[in-house]
């Protein structure tokens, strides 16, 4: 009985332990699926440990300072060393970093901001390194940064418009350099791949150029500007909650090649998926603070790039900052035997240069739409973005032909809608007054959706078969209606007869082919029962380029390509390894392809790559990811793109919050999209297509009419018009401004507003010619 009761005693007393150890002490296991990232110890004190992607524990209180001393450091890049027109480039030959000066108007961005005298010296050295590292000796990620070590050495040289830094790295035997060049706008900074030497056994991870460009103080007016979704701010704020970590995402979305950058890999294919986010589609970035800022733009090397942004508190540093980390290197995970999670690392670096550019604007200009335009021209200058709108507003609308169901014995073919019956749906809308529509016909190949893709010919006789697709289109272009044919050459069901797995699709670091599940909602688990495979881009072009003369010799309006502009990724296959950089050239490469023989292309969500091809986006991001630290959700994309290339958001008949997402599609510009069947719903039940829960015709047709009709009397007159201001009136009251001086004003609170002698329901908008205040 003592033994018990000893016993019973130790085990209270362990329990008691535990309960007074501060919770974020585990934080340190919760961080190690980002790689384990570590100061040396003479940094512990002021790391803050990183929590998960989506920032969800935050403490609520006042950002734990030093004292300031009232007195800052000195400005010490003062080596003029380029000048044109417009600016001149200093440099600190102490450190390698940067000051520029627009000659006309003295305003200076500096690449390491003034801090006070009392800032802590090894913070000091971070805030002042040109460039942050991480790195790997092959079992964990350290980082480190260029003025850590007091052995650390750099070198210049004057290059034309610039010049040039060469970083010695003694403690990692790591050199690279970084080369300045002034340019027109702002300034260009560089990272050739061949200055890069691994002499030591560590090998790179990343390079984090200039983290603390033009970086802000909590005082400051202004916000940093992320790319996540249709974009968002962080706003400036000297009350705000201590957080644990900043943002950082990788452009283009995650490489689906490495599972354990969809989430966590539990045991060989079952996965459980990150919280649902969005994603960066434009490769920017940018802050803007009292009357001057910047945008980045990654120019080369996007496809194996970060957008990293950090609040104000993070290691104890009261600035906001935002910047680019280039990727070299990337991990994965795998199990060997009964050793658990074995981390692997690829063991060449990624290769190509690296290019940001930073455009630095002013006084008005000095916001986010001033970014958003400043990148729309440099679009239109380099990159071929031009007009390809419609005079007039078409009514978008996603057709699902057909779909196989397994059952016990064998399988079933649904028709959700026959080529027959759009033409009903045609009559039915032209009987309305309605002709300018756009119909995206889905599962109209042999045996339908996710049928033997990536090949879609034959046309599925059940539904009406080639004969009647023609008579369809035939009947449609006299119409005055408009037939897309959608295709997937990317991602084919693991039951699709049309490819081959062990030659046609990637592998992952492990060799082994990739996979790529569905997910369960609830959970967010993989679906085993729902996986597919992602073609290695290479033999994807080769599928379209058989396929291309089927398509040029039907009367079609377009092709809508799933996944080409929402997914990219690499293939990690040793006999034939390919990066997300050439994945990219390909996809551009098959839409220049095809939009030589076809009228029309048409993408989803729309990553960069694709402008400048793309006539059509479907399903533009319309929201941010809301992580904590994210203040308000902009629509940085849309001023980038309304009024040269059309777009819409996702289906009116799938809506979450159908009030809500209304306003926010006539706020942004998006125009009405349905996607709808003959059929109805129910009929998919037990099939991959279940997410369709409200897609028939009958029942969505007066809806989708009121909603077409609603959306001419507000995008007639701005259709082609590009938007030239944004702004939020009052709370939850935002005015959204187009070149010929409509504005757009939508009110999303219960009540009324009264803007400019004009009230506003609650929940309603308001479309008004010239200036209201």
């Amino acid at each position: 009985m003592k033994l018990l009761h000893k016993h019973l005693i130790k085990f209270l007393i362990i329990i008691l332990m535990f309960s007074v150890i501060p919770l974020n002490s585990s934080a340190e296991e919760a961080s190690e699926k980002t790689g384990n990232v570590k100061e040396q110890s003479d940094e512990a004190t002021n790391n803050v440990t990183e929590n998960s992607e989506l920032g969800k524990e935050t403490m609520e209180a006042a950002t734990p300072q030093i004292k300031e001393s009232g007195e800052l450091f000195p400005i010490t890049a003062t080596k003029k060393v380029a000048e044109n027109d417009v600016f001149e480039l200093y440099v600190d030959e102490s450190n390698g970093n940067l000051r520029i000066k627009n000659k006309k108007t003295e305003e200076e961005w500096l690449g390491s901001p003034q801090v006070d005298k009392n800032t802590l010296p090894n913070n000091k050295s971070y805030i002042d390194s040109p460039v942050h590292i991480t790195y790997t000796d092959g079992s964990s990620i350290s980082s480190t940064y260029t003025l850590k070590d007091a052995n650390n050495k750099q070198t210049f040289e004057v290059i034309e418009n610039g010049i040039k830094v060469t970083f010695d790295i003694a403690e990692l035997q790591m050199t690279f350099d970084l080369e300045y060049r002034l340019t027109e706008d702002g300034i260009e900074i560089s990272v050739p791949f061949d200055s890069i030497k691994e002499e030591g056994s560590v090998r790179l991870i990343s390079l984090a150029v200039l983290p603390y460009f033009h970086a802000a103080k909590e005082s400051d007016n202004g916000a940093v500007f992320i790319p996540d979704g249709s974009g968002a701010l962080m706003t400036f704020k000297e009350k705000h909650p201590v957080y644990f970590s900043g943002y950082s995402q990788p452009v283009y979305g995650p490489d689906h090649a490495f599972a354990d950058e969809l989430g966590g890999v539990l045991a060989g294919d079952w996965r459980h998926a990150d919280a649902p986010k969005e994603k960066i589609a434009l490769p920017v970035f940018g802050l803007y603070k009292n009357d001057s800022a910047f945008l980045g733009i990654i120019t080369e090397g996007a496809e194996a790039a970060r957008i990293n942004a950090t609040p104000s508190g993070i290691r104890n540093i009261p600035l906001y900052n935002t910047g680019v980390e280039f990727m070299y290197r990337k991990q994965d995970i795998t199990f060997i035997g009964s050793s658990g999670q074995i981390p692997l690392f690829q063991a060449n670096k990624i290769n190509g240069d690296r290019k940001v550019r930073y455009i630095l604007l002013e006084d008005e200009k000095a916001e986010y739409v001033g970014m958003a335009q400043a990148y729309r021209d440099y679009l239109i200058k380099n990159v071929g973005l031009q007009e390809k709108g419609t005079d007039s507003i078409p009514l978008s609308i996603d057709i699902l032909g057909g779909i196989k169901r397994d059952e016990i014995l064998g399988s079933t073919f649904i028709e959700m809608t026959t080529f027959e019956q759009i033409r009903e749906m045609i009559d039915k809308y032209a009987n309305k007054g309605i002709q300018n529509i756009e119909f995206n016909l889905k599962g109209w190949g042999e045996d339908g959706l996710y049928g033997n893709q990536p090949k879609h010919f034959p046309i599925e006789r059940k539904i009406g078969g080639k004969k009647e697709l023609k008579e369809l289109l035939d009947y449609a272009n006299k119409k005055g209606v408009s037939i897309y044919l959608q295709t997937n050459y990317v991602r084919p069901f693991q039951k699709s007869d049309g490819m081959k797995e062990r030659t046609d699709t990637i592998r992952g670091i492990n060799r082994e082919v990739m996979t790529s599940p569905n997910w369960f909602v609830s959970s967010r688990y993989s679906n085993t029962d729902e996986t597919f495979f992602l073609l290695k881009p290479d033999k994807a072009l080769e599928y379209m380029k058989e396929e291309i003369d089927d398509f040029s010799n039907l009367d079609i309006a377009g092709i809508h390509f799933e996944h080409i502009g929402n997914m990219l990724y690499s293939d990690q296959d040793p006999n034939h390894p390919s990066t997300r950089a050439q994945a990219a050239d390909t996809w551009r490469e098959s839409l220049e392809l095809y939009d030589q023989k076809v009228k029309n292309i048409s993408i989803d969500y729309g990553f960069a790559y694709t402008l400048g091809i793309a006539d059509r986006i479907k399903n533009i991001p319309m929201d941010s990811s809301h992580f904590v630290y994210i203040d308000k959700t902009i629509p940085f994309y849309q001023i980038v793109l309304h009024g040269l290339i059309p777009y819409t958001s996702q289906p009116s008949n799938l809506r979450d919050d159908q009030r809500f997402e209304l306003l926010r599609a006539i706020e942004y510009g998006a125009l009405p999209n349905f996607e709808l069947t003959y059929a109805p719903a129910s009929n998919l039940q037990r099939t991959i297509e279940d997410r369709l829960f409200s897609s028939e015709f009958d029942y969505w047709f007066e809806e989708s009419i009121e909603e077409y009709e609603k959306f001419v009397g507000i995008f007639n007159d701005i259709q082609n018009q590009t938007i030239v201001d944004h702004e939020e009136l009052d709370s939850k009251v935002f005015r959204t401004t187009y070149a010929n001086g409509m504005q757009v004003i939508v009110n999303y609170n219960r009540k009324q507003v009264s803007v400019g002698g004009q009230v506003i329901a609650g929940y309603d908008y308001a479309v008004v010619e010239g200036e209201m205040s």
